[in-house]
């Protein structure tokens, strides 16, 4: 039996163990990204691709302990290593065609499974690398406790290197291909370098010919129709996930996605959002003078900026995605009288040294919603960046009525705890269906005495013209809700998560249903 482990030293196979270690965080942060566009970033999406992260690892330990014990060569580590690459180099492709096959199995099990497909067999190959790296050291070296101590920490230390380096740099800047091919490259180059310094030939052209047509098929995507009425006038991978910009021919309407889910929808000739609540918002702010100080969580493509922007409003903006300001001033006409911080809204809020008149909390990334925002101990810091007679707007998207009326509610009674005095915005729509929902909250009671909405006409908002016929007078407000049987958020059981279950799975059921068949009818590809 041919035996060559003696042509590699400790401090090879150690940094081995540090590649490893380093792929299997580069193809867990990859996994999510690509789960994203078909179901999201939310807690659920993450929890599954963790949990098959840490099952595929496990499976690979156990299954690598056997492996090393019945084939203890160094031929088993880079054979294994060039498996896991090549399963690395198909996962956008098996992982785009099992998530297509699966939009119809539902949000939950469709993620589940498509992304068990794709993720778990890589990882089981990645896992088996370490008893078998363990095995090849330990047979020179007695201290086989140290060694395989050392072995997991080289191998975790080049994961936390590369969580790092993928998610913060090259994931955001370069997309989820460039990626995919850095890691594939460091691997190839690991696993040729052994084939040919061991005349291994065969395999070693089977290698480059995988290589090329695999490359071959990156630089060469399917082209979208060449008369299709949708042009992608931007899209990358960052922070909140896949950001695309889209523009509809037919309507003249352009719009942002994250995650496929819909956040700003504007109509390209007049610059003016499509979204009922953005006038909402502008047209019951516009009892405040100009002048007024604005503060908006959450920037989308900035069409709630330019409306506050002309009523006269002093205008800062938290966006905890750098890409999104540059997409609102280039793609969305956003203006650029707004300060813009990139930063997560609750860091900003605590230590925030200014106060403002109106604050606006319109966070929602994808369907997900921000539970760090959502309690008690939040909005009581809100307060403290508040001018006395300063209000609040919230906007969220649930039913008011039926069964999964309780994250309404809950909204409702935390911010009542807080000390908030709050009302819903009479918004129209029927109370059993997910749809918008405005809450206005102050410091002051809203009515006489206090911050009293019912007595203004609103005439600084009249002269844009809105084509919506927003309430005035007494039905501004919903009188009787009944916030009671919510629940209290704090920071010590901030479920908002869990309360936005159903909606968040309705929103991505309909991104499922409608924008994904779309774009593949158009052959617009997914990721």
């Amino acid at each position: 039996m041919e035996n060559n482990k003696k042509s590699l030293s400790g401090n090879i196979l150690y940094l081995i163990a540090f590649i490893e270690g380093a792929s299997v965080m580069n193809v867990e942060l990859l996994g999510a990204a690509m789960e994203a566009p078909f179901y999201g970033n939310s807690l659920y999406v993450w929890t599954s691709v963790i949990g098959i992260t840490l099952a595929g690892l496990t499976s690979g330990y156990f299954l690598g302990g056997l492996v090393s014990k019945k084939f203890p060569q160094t031929n088993t580590l880079f054979y294994l290593l060039l498996l896991a690459t090549m399963l690395v180099v198909i996962m956008p492709f098996w992982g785009n065609l099992v998530m297509i096959r699966t939009l119809d199995w539902g949000y939950m099990a469709g993620g589940i499974i498509s992304c068990t497909s794709f993720l778990f067999p890589p990882l089981v190959c990645f896992g088996m690398t370490s008893p078998v790296i363990i095995k090849l050291i330990t047979e020179k070296i007695s201290n086989a406790g140290n060694i395989a101590g050392n072995v997991y920490a080289v191998s975790t230390a080049g994961g936390i290197i590369t969580t790092f380096l993928t998610g913060f740099y090259i994931l955001p800047i370069y997309g989820l291909k460039v990626s995919i091919v850095t890691n594939v490259v460091v691997l190839a180059i690991i696993s040729l370098s052994y084939f040919i310094m061991n005349r291994k030939f065969l395999v070693t052209l089977g290698i480059i010919f995988f290589i090329f047509i695999t490359a071959a098929a990156y630089l060469n995507p399917k082209k979208q129709k060449r008369h299709s009425h949708i042009k992608i006038v931007h899209r990358s991978d960052g922070l909140l996930g896949q950001v695309m910009i889209a523009d509809d021919k037919k309507t003249q309407k352009r719009s942002l996605h994250i995650n496929n889910i819909s956040q700003t929808f504007m109509h390209i000739p007049t610059g003016r959002s499509q979204w009922k609540y953005i006038h909402r918002i502008a047209f019951y702010s516009s009892f405040k003078p100009a002048g007024s100080k604005v503060l908006i969580c959450g920037l989308g493509g900035g069409n709630l900026v330019n409306e506050l922007n002309f009523l006269g409003f002093n205008i800062d903006a938290v966006e905890i995605d750098r890409r999104m300001k540059y997409l609102a001033w280039k793609h969305f006409y956003m203006t650029h009288n707004v300060k813009v911080y990139t930063d997560d809204a609750r860091h900003y809020i605590r230590t925030c040294k200014k106060k403002y008149d109106i604050i606006v909390l319109d966070m929602s990334a994808g369907e997900n919603q921000p539970s760090n925002v959502y309690t008690v101990e939040c909005f009581k810091e809100l307060q403290s960046i508040l001018n006395d007679d300063g209000i609040v707007f919230l906007h969220y998207q649930n039913v008011l009525e039926g069964e999964h009326d309780l994250a309404a509610k809950s909204i409702g009674k935390t911010l009542q705890k807080s000390g908030f005095y709050h009302k819903l915005i009479n918004t129209q729509n029927d109370w059993k269906l997910i749809s918008e929902l405005m809450f206005f909250a102050s410091m002051k009671p809203a009515g006489k005495g206090g911050i009293d909405l019912t007595s203004y006409s609103f005439e600084r908002r009249d002269r844009f013209a809105d084509p919506f016929s927003f309430l005035t007078g007494q039905n501004i407000f919903i009188d009787d809700y009944d916030f009671s049987e919510g629940i209290i958020l704090t920071d010590d059981n901030p479920i908002m998560d869990v309360l936005h279950a159903n909606a968040l799975q309705m929103t991505r059921g309909g991104s499922i249903n409608t924008t994904i068949p779309i774009l593949l009818k158009e052959k617009i590809e997914i990721f």
